[in-house]
This record gives C-alpha cells, sequence and structure tokens, in this order.
C-alpha cells in the first residue's frame, strides 16, 4: 500500500511539473524590472538556468535619467520589402540586381521569368543581411526608369524570442525531472508511463528551438522581393478624319489664287515673247512698212495714169 502511495505523489509532482512548463513566461525566474524615467520605459528580463542566468534585452533604446546619452538595446526586427520596377532591359536588370544581392553579403532565394504579350518580365527574392536592407534597395532603385510600387515592412519578434528563452529553460528543467523519474521506475508499465512523457516534453523542446533558429534567421537576413516589367513602347496614335465642310468664303480664296497663278503665267509668257522675238520683230516691221510703201505706190500711180 505504501508503495502504490509513493507512485502516486510521484506522478502527481509529474503533473505539477509539467503544468509549470506549460506556463514558461509566467513562471521565468527571477521577475522583470521595470525602469520609467518620465515617459520613456526600460526593460530588462533575466531568464534563469540552472547553471548560470542570462540576461536579454528586449527593449528599445532609451534615455536614463541620470545619464546624458541614449542607451541602446538591441531589437530582433525581421524586415521585408518590396519592390516593382520599369526597366528598360529586363535580362540586364536581373543580372546587375543578382550582382547586388551577391556585393551586400546575401543571396538569390528564387527568380522566375516570363513573356507576356511579347515582352519579358521577371521576379527576382533575395535575401540581404539586415544592415544592408536600405542600401540594397537604394541600388535596386537605380536599376529601373520609373519606381512604380515600394514597401517596407518590419516585425518586432524580441518579445517573442525572450519567451521562447525562457520556455526552453521551463521545458529543459522539466526534462531533467522526468529523466530522474525515469530512472526510479520499478517495472516496466511504470518506465513507458513515464517515458511518454519524457517524449512530449522532447518533442515540444525541439519545437522550441526551431522556432528560435528560424526567427534568427529571418531577423539577421531581411527579404527583398522585386518585380521587373519591360518599358514598352508609346504607340503613336492615329489621327481621327474631320468631315469636310462647305466654305465658300474658302473657294473664292481658292479661285483667286488660280487667277493670280493664270494672270501670272500670261505675263511672264508675254515678256518670253518680246525678250526672244524682239530683235527679229523691229527690222521685220521696218521691212514690211516698207513693202507696203512700195505697193500703195504702185497703187496709186495707174490712178494719176487713168486721170491724165
Amino acid at each position: 500500500m505504501s508503495r502504490k502511495f509513493a507512485w502516486s505523489i510521484l506522478f502527481m509532482s509529474l503533473i505539477v511539473s509539467l503544468m509549470l512548463s506549460a506556463c514558461a513566461p509566467a513562471a521565468a525566474t527571477p521577475a522583470a524590472v521595470v525602469k520609467q524615467p518620465g515617459a520613456v520605459t526600460e526593460k530588462m528580463v533575466v531568464v534563469t538556468a540552472a547553471a548560470q542566468p542570462t540576461l536579454v534585452p528586449v527593449s528599445v533604446s532609451g534615455r536614463d535619467s541620470g545619464s546624458a546619452g541614449v542607451s541602446p538595446y538591441n531589437r530582433m526586427i525581421i524586415k521585408n520589402g518590396e519592390m516593382t520596377l520599369l526597366v528598360a532591359d529586363t535580362d540586364v536588370a536581373v543580372g546587375r540586381a543578382t550582382d547586388i544581392a551577391v556585393e551586400t553579403g546575401g543571396y538569390v532565394v528564387s527568380s522566375r521569368v516570363w513573356v507576356q504579350d511579347g515582352f519579358k518580365f521577371a521576379t527576382l527574392t533575395m535575401g540581404v543581411p539586415v544592415d544592408q536592407f536600405e542600401t540594397a534597395q537604394s541600388r535596386l532603385r537605380t536599376l529601373a526608369v520609373q519606381v512604380l510600387n515600394e514597401t517596407a515592412s518590419g516585425q518586432d519578434v524580441s518579445d517573442e524570442y525572450v519567451d521562447l528563452q525562457s520556455r526552453l529553460v521551463n521545458l529543459q528543467a522539466t526534462e531533467a525531472r522526468i529523466r530522474e523519474f525515469l530512472q526510479q521506475a520499478k517495472d516496466v508499465d511504470e518506465a513507458l508511463q513515464v517515458n511518454a512523457k519524457l517524449t512530449e516534453v522532447e518533442a515540444e523542446i525541439e519545437q522550441v528551438k526551431g522556432r528560435m533558429t528560424y526567427l534568427k534567421d529571418r531577423a539577421a537576413f531581411s527579404t527583398i522581393a522585386v518585380t521587373f516589367e519591360p518599358q514598352r513602347p508609346t504607340p503613336t496614335p492615329t489621327p481621327i478624319p474631320t468631315p469636310a465642310v462647305w466654305r465658300p468664303d474658302k473657294t473664292v480664296q481658292a479661285a483667286t489664287g488660280s487667277l493670280v497663278v493664270i494672270l501670272q503665267g500670261l505675263t511672264d509668257l508675254l515678256i518670253w515673247v518680246v525678250v526672244l522675238l524682239g530683235p527679229f520683230a523691229i527690222p521685220a516691221a521696218i521691212i514690211g512698212w516698207l513693202v507696203w510703201l512700195r505697193l500703195r505706190k504702185k497703187e496709186t500711180k495707174p490712178q494719176s495714169d487713168k486721170t491724165s
């Protein structure tokens, strides 16, 4: 009877320890210290491990009432950016964007190129170090004829990371206690029950570690997704013909213009005739006049003879 009572106490202790691990953020030891100098708040959370405490800064830079400068505290920020660029040559722009990713210490996550209506489009997703995020965006802008769209966002995961650290410490402590219970098991059934609980705790530990690793990697490298659109030629507008309208004044002007042209042509022709035939016309006129006089004399002479 005493043996069953002892194992009952053992399992009750196990259940209580599991409940404490589920409430890890609230059970973190020691407590948080909050300092409020005026309107600025500073918060430092100390997470105690089994052997050595770890100090994790979780608040933004604030101004201490007793200091003249600003005391910076690291934040874990996940930055994301999206850009849509109008480019003259899509292939050239993609190549230069890849060079920018490598030169800033990053890498290309994915890329895609497709043709639509005879024009080449492309998307490129790159990861760059968080301290090179703004530099990479600035260099990408230089590739564009025009920046059609640009957005940037940031997600602060500092508090989540601190809570995960606290939870991990409590889960590891629970794991150690369950292993002690496993060593004290008297038969196979008891060992299997304790081992099942140990497996659950180990799975939670791996899940927390995986989430912490993910947050570290995402905060260390920012993501920029770039869409390249080709510059299309501006279409030439087709002129719309206007309907003809009867304008008598325009007709009079056209007729007057035609009459002037005809008179000018006749005048020019007369000038040509005078200039070209003038030298020959004067001798011909003299000869004709002399011939006419001679013929007239001949006609008057017979008449005079008849009268005599």
